[in-house]
């Protein structure tokens, strides 16, 4: 939602602070493995308003042991970045940007009624992020959009092998299959992930097939630290603000405005605490976990191990998998979906959420 007066978004920042203090008095040998501002758009806020988020930021991981492997990220849109905003982001040590694009295209963006931005002016802010000490610029394209097609696909990986960010995320338009009818079918939606795979593996990016992250850097994954331990690893993690969401071993909970028909009243409080607690098995904490290694093509079988899921089940649906070439075993216990199992990647890690009570039947 919009929130133009800057009165609101000091309320609102202070607020989360007050959130994020109880919550370092309550839990106070934590270790963090990553901190991502985002699930909107922080700089949108006012110049004053931005200063003050990097305040809180700092107040945040005061005396917090970070993990070595610790990387902040925030999230941004080109027509709300200024050299000040992106000045204050480095200086208190955020060299990770995330850049919403979607598409080149500005058919395909007014369907979607999204706003576009001209190129000069894309390459313009990437080169002064790069010059603040931003080192990582990832820019989030889409495929499954309405009027998307092999010509805008195609003009896509033409822009982004002139802009050349360090990383790209390519996310698929998921709707709401009960009120929304879906654009493509499974088969084009394959057709196009392949499209962009193959274009940004020619253009130096790397990632595995069935991944949705592709970086320069090949010893990268293409994500901030949080992102990183959330999906590989089902991290915990703690989420702060309005409807925001969290997850630990006992399971997910939501914050104040989950279920708000207008939130805007809600953005007077003094704190957005926890209201929705869902308390699952480790089982439902293992189909949380899959959901979300899946956009990596990839999971953990220790994790699941971890989680409770019976080695018989397990070992049942593995075998299956592997023998018609859906998934394949990498290092460590790692394993990897193939392109057949792309293809049918819904049902593929379905197989697992309930490997605790069926067995697997393949039609």
């Amino acid at each position: 939602m919009l929130c133009p007066d800057e009165n609101v978004q000091r309320d609102y920042l202070l607020a989360i602070a007050n959130d994020i203090e109880r919550f370092k008095q309550q839990y106070k040998d934590v270790t963090l493995l990553g901190f991502d501002i985002g699930g909107g758009t922080p700089t949108s806020l006012s110049e004053k308003n931005f200063s003050l988020l990097m305040q809180i930021y700092q107040r945040a991981i005061s005396g917090v042991e970070l993990d070595d492997q610790y990387e902040p990220s925030i999230e941004g849109t080109f027509n709300t970045l200024s050299e000040q905003k992106l000045e204050a982001m480095s200086k208190n040590g955020f060299h990770r940007l995330s850049l919403g694009v979607q598409s080149s295209c500005n058919s395909v963006l007014h369907q979607h009624q999204r706003g576009s931005s001209n190129e000069a002016i894309m390459s313009s802010w990437l080169e002064k992020a790069w010059e603040k000490g931003i080192k990582k610029v990832n820019l989030d394209f889409m495929y499954g959009l309405n009027g998307q097609n092999e010509l805008t696909i195609r003009q896509d990986l033409e822009l982004i092998s002139r802009l050349r960010p360090q990383q790209v995320t390519l996310y698929e338009l998921r709707t709401n299959m009960i009120s929304a009818k879906e654009s493509f079918s499974k088969e084009e939606l394959f057709d196009q992930y392949v499209q962009y795979y193959d274009g940004l593996i020619a253009l130096g990016y790397y990632a595995r097939f069935g991944q949705n992250t592709f970086s320069v850097d090949a010893t990268d994954e293409g994500v901030s630290s949080y992102l990183r331990e959330r999906m590989l690893n089902g991290a915990a993690y703690k989420g702060f603000g309005l409807s925001a969401q969290s997850m630990s071993s006992s399971g997910i909970a939501y914050n104040v405005g989950k279920l708000a028909v207008t939130p805007q009243n809600e953005l007077n409080k003094k704190g957005y605490p926890e209201l929705f607690t869902y308390l699952l098995p480790p089982t439902e904490l293992a189909s949380k976990y899959m959901a979300i290694s899946a956009y990596n093509g990839s999971f953990s079988i220790a994790r699941l191990r971890d989680y409770g899921i019976s080695e018989r089940s397990l070992n049942e649906i593995l075998s299956f998998c592997i023998d018609e070439g859906l998934l394949y075993k990498g290092e460590r216990d790692w394993m990897f979906i193939t392109k057949k199992g792309f293809k049918h990647y819904g049902a593929l890690f379905s197989l697992f959420y309930a490997s605790h009570t069926v067995s697997v039947v393949y039609k």
